[in-house]
């Protein structure tokens, strides 16, 4: 099966991400308004700490979307490494698909118990210390342990996104997330003026993962699904033996992904130990505005990923440089546009809204933006390298995570540099190597130069738009 995204996958894709910032957009300024700095600092400490410890997911997330892929592709077994090209055209193999569903399970029951174990030891005593005891704000204890809560079930209920994006659903997984902002937004607010504090968020964070998994279970497991599946069983060695084909992979992205919270986040988890709560919020609001910059800039390179792990199983290379360079010169103009916008109008939106709560100087913007960019493009060519089920990254963005853990600690703790210092650490050490070591080798996998490359995909853009120009209404 080809998988192919569609104009309504995009609609629905691009609407999905619209309505997630409009309800940002629609919290975030009573957030700013009713809850005081120390509060909105507290709730960037406890978002960072909880994508900490999703860490323990350990990379198994994109193995089961992209081996889900390869098996609604017709690939009629797994590997380690590479893929099995379906070149027959061969169906679904249905008895695999049922094991991978039933190994999603039996994983993400197990690990949702550990990650809740690992919040309410450790991450109740880093609460703690930067609570001065749970002092500093009221009720954060309660507020803590009801955020741990909302994380084990996130996590409960995570393989959801893996079996639509991994089936193509791009569209019913986008109006899943819907449902959910919807649904966080009105809880949110309600609670916000009933004067509840950081409470409402906490509270409407664990109502989402309910709401997503509501309607993806409903998606997914249609009538003629749900009958071709019926007469198979998994058992708990069938289930083991998948396990370990993911694990080969998934244990490097894993590795990945620790490097990668070291390098975009460690920063703001240290910076809870030696700033105020203050500084933190400040840094803490740039860093969400600015990642949702890049959650909008890279929407349709996530929409073609099912469609990019497709071609990679049928071989058709030409294909893939067309769409894989379209997503990704997509991404780069949306976000230099993104972010000239934020330098310029930030603080003052800020100031209109009535915030307690502001941006850091227009440096510090605008080297973050220049890091977030940087980042997210060689980012892009490493998910592509990762569609052929391998992952040369491990060791340098472990490296590289380790430098820049050691250099932000250091820097924090003996110089008074402040926030600039998380800044700074990533631009450089990721210059050094990362920034350009993935788009080069993307390039040489279709031999061609990165200025050939964007030229590729900044062509293909033009030809979608003459497309669009010249369809009749």
């Amino acid at each position: 099966m080809d998988l192919k995204i569609n104009k309504k996958d995009l609609v629905w894709g691009y609407f999905a991400q619209f309505f997630s910032i409009a309800s940002g957009i629609i919290v975030l300024p009573v957030v700013l308004k009713l809850l005081n700095a120390e509060e909105v600092g507290l709730n960037y400490l406890m978002l960072t700490t909880g994508s900490l410890v999703t860490l323990f997911d350990f990379g198994f997330a994109p193995q089961f979307g992209r081996n889900i892929t390869y098996i609604f592709s017709g690939s009629q077994k797994l590997l380690k490494e590479g893929v099995y090209e379906n070149n027959t055209q061969q169906g679904v193999n249905y008895k695999l698909l049922f094991v991978m569903i039933q190994t999603a399970k039996f994983l993400y029951r197990r690990l949702s118990i550990f990650i809740l174990v690992i919040l309410l030891t450790f991450g109740t005593i880093y609460i703690y210390k930067i609570t001065n005891g749970f002092t500093t704000i009221k009720n954060s204890l309660f507020i803590w342990l009801t955020y741990c809560i909302s994380i084990y079930f996130n996590m409960y209920y995570a393989y959801y996104s893996s079996l639509l994006n991994g089936r193509g659903m791009v569209t019913e997984y986008r109006k899943s997330l819907v449902y959910s902002k919807i649904a966080y937004t009105v809880v949110a607010l309600s609670l916000l003026f009933m004067n509840f504090g950081l409470i409402s968020i906490v509270i409407a964070n664990l109502l989402t993962p309910f709401v997503v998994k509501f309607f993806s279970h409903r998606y997914f497991f249609n009538k003629d699904l749900i009958k071709s599946l019926e007469n198979y069983t998994a058992t708990k060695k069938e289930k083991l033996e998948l396990l370990s084909i993911l694990w080969h992979n998934a244990k490097k992205l894993g590795l990945v992904y620790i490097g990668s919270f070291a390098i975009t986040k460690i920063g703001m988890f240290i910076a809870g130990l030696y700033l105020s709560l203050n500084d933190v919020a400040s840094y803490g609001l740039m860093v969400q505005l600015v990642s949702l910059i890049a959650v909008v800039s890279t929407t349709i390179n996530t929409l073609y990923q099912p469609r990019i792990s497709s071609l990679r199983v049928l071989n058709l290379k030409d294909d893939l440089l067309k769409e894989f360079s379209y997503t990704v010169v997509i991404f780069k103009i949306l976000f230099l546009i993104g972010s000239i916008l934020f330098i310029v109008l930030g603080n003052e939106m800020l100031v209109l809204l009535g915030s307690d709560t502001t941006l850091p100087n227009n440096l510090i913007v605008f080297l973050y933006c220049l890091v977030v960019f940087l980042e997210t493009n060689h980012s892009l060519f490493s998910s592509f390298l990762v569609t052929n089920n391998e992952i040369p990254f491990v060791k340098a963005t472990l490296v590289a995570g380790g430098i820049i853990t050691l250099l932000s600690y250091v820097f924090l703790k003996f110089f008074d540099f402040g926030l600039i210092s998380v800044i700074i650490v990533p631009l450089f050490v990721q210059l050094a190597y990362n920034n350009w070591k993935w788009p080069y080798e993307i390039c040489k996998f279709f031999k061609i130069s990165y200025y050939e490359f964007n030229k590729v995909g900044f062509l293909n853009l033009i030809s979608h738009i003459k497309i669009i120009i010249k369809r009749p209404y």
